[in-house]
C-alpha cells in the first residue's frame, strides 16, 4: 500500500512538473508576443513622428519663404515711398 502511494503521489509531481512546463511555455509566448507587440508599436510611433516632424519642417520652410517675400515687398515698398519723398523735397525746394 505504501508504495502505491509513493507511485501516485510520483505520478501527481510529473502531472504538476509538465503542467507547470506548459503553463511556463505558454507564459513565454505571451511575453514574447506582447514584446512584438511593443516593438511594432514603438516602430509605427517613430514613423509618425518622423512624418510629423517633415511636415513641421516643411511649413517652416514655406512660412520662411512667405516672411522673405513679404519682407522684400516690404522694402521695396520703403523705398518707393523714400523716392517719392525725395522728388517731393525737391520740388518744394526749386
Amino acid at each position: 500500500m505504501r508504495n502505491l502511494a509513493i507511485i501516485g503521489l510520483a505520478a501527481l509531481t510529473l502531472g504538476v512538473s509538465a503542467c507547470s512546463a506548459e503553463t511556463e511555455d505558454r507564459a513565454s509566448a505571451a511575453a514574447e508576443s506582447a514584446g512584438d507587440d511593443i516593438e511594432a508599436n514603438l516602430d509605427t510611433a517613430g514613423e509618425a513622428i518622423d512624418n510629423t516632424m517633415d511636415d513641421v519642417e516643411a511649413g517652416v520652410d514655406r512660412t520662411a519663404k512667405d516672411l522673405d517675400a513679404k519682407a522684400d515687398r516690404a522694402g521695396n515698398e520703403i523705398e518707393q515711398e523714400w523716392d517719392e519723398a525725395e522728388r517731393e523735397a525737391a520740388r518744394e525746394t526749386n
